[in-house]
């Protein structure tokens, strides 16, 4: 990528990378996510790609950023929610098929950069597919029930 951005002749890709770190002497971790113009953020939650805006609509909504009074949500949950949030945006007709990949930097992966256990993923993915079924059902109920209303009108 840096030699497409050293002549002129050579079109620039326009990549973003996310950083995860943890420093062990102040045992903070941080996410940092940097844009294509070369400008960074740090972050709680950041999604890059396709599909980033509406991801990180939904990361939003989950507890990344409690205060430590509050009880955050743990590593393995945060798996299975963004197996979720995955999924949920997946479109299965328009998009081609994938298989789920994640990482981690956390205690359980001894603050090291590793990937997630493919059980774990497993899990997780399982997991997400049903939570995403049970609520398509709930919103064909709910749908059923307003239209029941209107005839009764």
């Amino acid at each position: 990528m840096h030699y497409f951005t050293l002549h002129g002749g050579l079109r620039p890709f326009g990549t973003a990378a996310i950083i995860a770190s943890y420093d062990p002497e102040s045992k903070e971790h941080a996410l940092y996510m940097v844009e294509p113009s070369g400008i960074s953020y740090q972050y709680y939650g950041c999604a890059a790609g396709k599909g980033r805006q509406p991801a990180k609509t939904e990361m939003e909504k989950l507890a990344l950023n409690k205060p430590a009074k509050e009880e955050n949500i743990t590593v393995r949950e945060g798996v299975k929610q963004l197996a979720r949030i995955i999924y949920t945006l997946y479109e299965e007709g328009k998009d081609k098929p994938f298989e789920l990949e994640m990482s981690w930097l956390c205690e359980e992966s001894g603050w090291k950069h590793k990937g997630v256990p493919k059980d774990v993923i497993s899990e997780s993915v399982e997991w997400a597919k049903q939570d995403i079924a049970d609520a398509e059902e709930e919103d064909d109920e709910e749908d059923e029930d307003e239209d029941e209303g209107e005839m009764e009108e």
